[in-house]
C-alpha cells in the first residue's frame, strides 16, 4: 500500500468555508478543487493506498484579519487533514510555515523507512514546497511536483511586488522546480518549461467529481431565459471584455449574460450592465453555487484566447467543471486542449468580437433539446474518462511505475 502526504492549501470543506465567509478578499477556488478532487479519489482507493494532507492555509495578511491560526488535526471521508500553525504577519508567517512543514514532512518520510511511500507537493506555493524539497532529499522519499500553472505567466498573481522581487521570485520556484522526482503537469507544453533534466511525468489536465454522476440536468429545471455564464477570472487576458462586447452585439432579447469572480475587470461591471441590462454580475460566490447556477443555463462559456503565451501552459479547470455539468460549453482551441476534447464542446473558429458573436448566435439558434443532448454527450465524456478515482489510480500507477 502506497502512503501519500500530499502538501498544498487544501482544506476541508468546513475549514475553507469559514475561511471564505470571514475573509476581507475571497481565497482562489479554483485550486481547492482539484486538490480536493485529486485527494477525495485517493480516498475511494482504501486497499492501495492511504492519503494524508499537510496544509498551509490560504491566508495571509491582506486578506484575513485573524493573527494566529492553529487548527487541530481532523480526519474527513478517509482523508487526514493537519493544518500547519500560521501567525499571520509578513515575514513571520513564512517563516514559520517552512520550519513546520520542514520538520513535519522530514519525522513523516523517517517514520515510513522501508514502506511505499510518495510526497505529492503543489509546486507554486514556495514556502511549503522548497521546505517538503529539502525534507525529502534528507529522508531519500520520491517528490512528485504538481504543476498547475507556469510561474511568471500567471495572470491572477496575488503578490504586488517590484519587478525585479517578481523576477527573483519567479527564478526561485523554476530553481525548486527542477528539484522534484517527478511531474504532474496539465499540458505536454509545460514539460518543456519545468522539465530540463526529462524526469519522469505525467499529462493529466484536469477531472471531475465522480458523483456529479448523480447530479441531475434537466429541461425542466433550465431557466426560461437564454442564460450564458462564465465563471472565473475577469480579465481582459482571460477574453472577458471580448466576450462582453461580443454579447452586447448580440442581437437575442432573451440571452442573458452572467459573470461571476473577481479579477481587474469588476470595477467596470457597472458601467457594462448600464450599457446592456442583459448583462448581470453575480460577484464572487461559493463554488457549489456556481454549479447549481451552471445546471440551469442555456450555455458555458470560456473566451480564453489562445493568442496568449500562457494559454499553451494551461487547461482552465472551468472547463471540466463546464463539461460535467451536462450543460453545453464553448471554448476556444487551446494548445493545450488535447484534440479529444474537441467532439465533445462547442469552439470558436474566429476569436474576434465579430466572430464569437456570429458563432454565438449559431448555437443558440438551435433547439434546446439539441443544445441539451449535446451537453449530456459532454458530460457523458468526462465522467467516463476523467472523473477523479481513475485520475488518481493514474497517479498510482505512474508512481509505481517509475519510482
Amino acid at each position: 500500500m502506497t502512503k501519500i502526504l500530499y502538501v498544498s492549501n487544501l482544506c476541508s470543506e468546513k475549514v475553507f468555508k469559514y475561511i471564505f465567509e470571514t475573509a476581507k478578499q475571497k481565497p482562489e477556488q479554483a485550486d481547492q478543487k482539484f486538490h480536493g478532487l485529486l485527494t477525495k479519489g485517493f480516498s475511494l482507493d482504501k486497499n492501495n493506498c492511504s492519503i494524508e494532507t499537510l496544509s498551509s492555509l490560504p491566508v495571509v495578511p491582506s486578506n484575513h484579519n485573524k493573527k494566529i491560526w492553529n487548527l487541530p488535526s481532523e480526519t474527513v471521508n478517509n482523508v487526514k487533514y493537519n493544518y500547519i500553525p500560521i501567525i499571520n504577519t509578513p515575514l513571520l508567517k513564512n517563516l514559520v510555515v517552512f520550519l513546520y512543514t520542514f520538520f513535519r514532512v522530514f519525522f513523516w518520510s523517517l517514520f515510513r523507512i522501508g514502506k511505499q511511500k510518495i510526497i505529492l507537493c503543489d509546486v507554486l506555493y514556495l514556502t511549503i514546497a522548497s521546505a517538503s524539497l529539502l525534507a525529502s532529499k534528507l529522508t531519500f522519499t520520491k517528490s512528485i511536483g504538481i504543476v498547475m500553472d507556469l510561474p511568471g505567466l500567471m495572470v491572477t498573481n496575488p503578490k504586488k511586488s517590484s519587478a525585479l522581487k517578481s523576477f527573483i521570485y519567479h527564478k526561485i520556484i523554476l530553481g525548486t522546480l527542477v528539484r522534484f522526482s517527478g511531474y504532474i503537469l496539465l499540458t505536454e507544453q509545460m514539460n518543456i518549461r519545468v522539465n530540463p533534466k526529462n524526469k519522469p511525468f505525467m499529462i493529466m489536465e484536469g477531472l471531475v467529481d465522480s458523483t456529479m454522476n448523480t447530479t441531475e440536468n434537466t429541461l425542466a429545471q433550465k431557466a426560461e431565459e437564454k442564460i450564458l455564464i462564465y465563471a472565473g477570472g475577469l480579465y481582459e487576458k482571460y477574453g472577458v471584455k471580448a466576450l462582453i462586447d461580443a454579447f452586447i452585439q448580440l442581437d437575442d432579447p432573451e440571452a442573458r449574460l452572467h459573470l461571476y469572480g473577481s479579477g481587474q475587470m469588476v470595477e467596470n461591471m457597472p458601467n457594462y450592465m448600464k450599457i446592456e441590462p442583459r448583462l448581470v454580475y453575480k460577484g464572487i460566490v461559493p463554488n457549489k453555487t456556481v454549479v447549481q447556477d451552471q445546471l440551469k443555463a442555456t450555455l458555458l462559456i470560456n473566451p480564453r484566447p489562445t493568442k496568449e503565451e500562457f494559454t499553451k501552459f494551461s487547461f482552465p479547470s472551468k472547463n471540466m467543471e463546464y463539461m460535467v455539468s451536462g450543460t453545453p460549453m464553448i471554448t476556444t482551441k487551446l494548445p493545450g486542449m488535447p484534440r479529444e476534447y474537441w467532439d465533445y464542446v462547442y469552439l470558436f473558429g474566429d476569436e474576434s468580437v465579430d466572430g464569437m458573436c456570429n458563432t454565438l448566435k449559431e448555437i443558440l439558434c438551435q433547439s434546446r433539446q439539441e443544445l441539451h443532448l449535446f451537453g449530456l454527450k459532454s458530460k457523458d465524456f468526462v465522467i467516463k474518462n476523467k472523473n477523479n478515482k481513475r485520475q488518481a489510480k493514474r497517479v498510482l500507477e505512474f508512481t509505481s511505475s517509475n519510482f
